[in-house]
This record gives C-alpha cells, sequence and structure tokens, in this order.
C-alpha cells in the first residue's frame, strides 16, 4: 500500500509542480517497527502528506523535504529538514491506543512538513521619499523550532506492605503515602510511612518521612522498573505496658537512608499498580528494664508492599 501511494505521488509530481517528501523510519530497530506497526504509520502518514498536496517518494530517493523518526527514552521523536529549516518534536507512547499514536505522529508530521516547505515571506524596505522607491526583498533568517522540554508531571499514591526492623523483631503491617514530580524519565519522590509493633510489654509507633531520587525505566509501554535512592528521618513512638513505670511513653528520632526498586504497570490513561521493594539502615534502638529486653529495632529495615499510584 506505502509502495501504490509513493507511485501515485509521483505520477502527481510529474504533472505539477509539487514538493517531494521522504518518510524514512530506518533508524527504528526492528522491535520498535514491529511494536507500533510501522507498515501503517507509513500508509498514514504518506495518505495524509498527499491530501496536503505533496508528492511522497521513498527514503532512496532524492527528495526537497525530508521527515525521519527516532528512538528516544520519553517515545518517538520527529525531525523534517528542509533546504532551509529543521524542526524537531517529540511525542509520548504507552498513554494511549495505537492508533491515536499513528494520528498524532501523521499530524504533526504534516505541520512540521508545512512549517518547513514554506519559505519566510520577504519584508519591503520603507520607501525614500527623495528617490523613486526601490523595494529590494529581505528575507528573514530561517525559523528554529526548538524541541520543548517535556512537561513535569505530579503523581499520587497510596499502598499496604510489610516492615521487618531487624532480628529478634516480628513482621509489621506498613501504610505508605508518595508524591512523585516527574520529569521525563527521572522523578523525585517523598514519601511518608507508618509502620506499628506490637511486643508483649511493647507497643512501637514508627513514623518514617524521607526524599527520593529514581529513574523510571521502561520494559514496555506500559511496564516500567524504578530504581531509586533516598535518605529522611525515622520516628519512633513507644509505649511500655507495665503502668508501675514512671516513664511508660518515649519517642527516639533517628537518621535513615534507603535503596529501592518499583515494578509499576500502566492499567490505564491516569491509574497504575506498583510492587515496592526497600532496604533501609537506620540507627538500632533497644528497651531494656531490669536488663530484660523489652523490645529491640536493629540497623537494617526490610520493607514490602503495593499500592496504587494516580496521575496524568
Amino acid at each position: 500500500m506505502t509502495a501504490l501511494l509513493c507511485a501515485l505521488s509521483l505520477v502527481v509530481l510529474t504533472q505539477t509542480p509539487a514538493t517531494s517528501v521522504s518518510f524514512d523510519l530506518r533508524s527504528l530497530s526492528e522491535q520498535d517497527y514491529r511494536r507500533w506497526d510501522g507498515v501503517e504509520l507509513e500508509r498514514k502518514v504518506a495518505l495524509r502528506l498527499i491530501q496536503e498536496g505533496f508528492a511522497v517518494v521513498s527514503p532512496q530517493s532524492p527528495a526537497q523535504l525530508r521527515l525521519r523518526v527516532v528512538r528516544t527514552p520519553e517515545g518517538l521523536g520527529l525531525e523534517a529538514t528542509g533546504p532551509r529549516q529543521r524542526v524537531e518534536q517529540g511525542v509520548r507512547v504507552g498513554r494511549g491506543s495505537l492508533a491515536e499514536l499513528h494520528l498524532e505522529v501523521a499530524q504533526k508530521l504534516t505541520e512540521m512538513t508545512r512549517a518547513v516547505a514554506v519559505p519566510p515571506e520577504p519584508v519591503p524596505a520603507p520607501p525614500v521619499p527623495e528617490a523613486p522607491p526601490v523595494v529590494e526583498s529581505a528575507k528573514e533568517p530561517p525559523m528554529e523550532v526548538a524541541v520543548a522540554p517535556p512537561p513535569s508531571t505530579l503523581e499520587l499514591g497510596l499502598g499496604m506492605g510489610t516492615l521487618w526492623r531487624g532480628a529478634g523483631s516480628k513482621v509489621a503491617p506498613h501504610l505508605l503515602l508518595s508524591v512523585r514530580r516527574g520529569l521525563g524519565s527521572f522523578g523525585l519522590d517523598a514519601e511518608v510511612g507508618l509502620g506499628v509493633a506490637r511486643e508483649a510489654a511493647l507497643t512501637a509507633y514508627e513514623v518514617q518521612g524521607g526524599a527520593f531520587l529514581g529513574y523510571r525505566l521502561p520494559v514496555t509501554e506500559r511496564l516500567h522498573l524504578e530504581p531509586g535512592v533516598g535518605a529522611g528521618l525515622v520516628l519512633q513512638v513507644f509505649r511500655l505496658e507495665d503502668a508501675w513505670v514512671s516513664d511508660a511513653t518515649g519517642t527516639q528520632v533517628s537518621p535513615a537512608g534507603w535503596a529501592r526498586m518499583k515494578l509499576r504497570w500502566r492499567f490505564s490513561e491516569r491509574f497504575a499498580a506498583e510492587a515496592r521493594a526497600g532496604l533501609g539502615l537506620v540507627r538500632p534502638v533497644s528497651h531494656v528494664r531490669e536488663g530484660e529486653t523489652l523490645g529491640a529495632r536493629g540497623r537494617v529495615r526490610v520493607e514490602t508492599g503495593a499500592q496504587l499510584s494516580w496521575g496524568p
């Protein structure tokens, strides 16, 4: 079908002074070409350009304008090169259907083709009153269109999991609230967690807060891995169950650091499910009464959980 459209545009080119355009997908890997159905994408782009009055030729043929698609960390990069200028734009993938992606690529490539095909209009020089007017064409410099940086996004997450606080302690439930500010593949997370540990003579509530720097690595269009590191504080509020103890309650504040890994699956336009595992280091704490250890927190803490996140 693409070859037929190119042949039809060549017939038009021989009959009318149409601008020739080539569309090149050869920089995409074979896996990406199949994933985004490159054959159908070539057909839709060629048909749209022919409707706009351009003559579409193969990438191997000489053309006045050249269109090219490359792979970027966010999705696809679109390039349009003309005799005087070059235009670039980006397209994010994984947020809609394949048909919507093809439509967006065809629309943007058509607009970029018109931008590089139309030369800047000449600006006439002002007339001189004392002499016959002399009009000289002063051409504007080529228009440069820069690629806009990817917009920052804000994501909210809420989840549940488990918290293990070192040797001798029990696995405790763990509630987690997170906010992520993303810019491209990188993101800055703020997390607040609440864990509860109950022993026979001691109840300890641990509130942790930290900031994380993560990098979102795409595995497929909807599945991502996100390693990250962070630092923060752990606040422990404990209460002894013995009524005869004068200081039955108290608090402990300790600095902490984490290494974290997330597996994220976006199952709709705005919602995603995440599985989380984290390894942290914190100052150990022991609660001792008359030589008997009522409860302890080790230096190493292991966190696991799952959460639901919302974002654009």
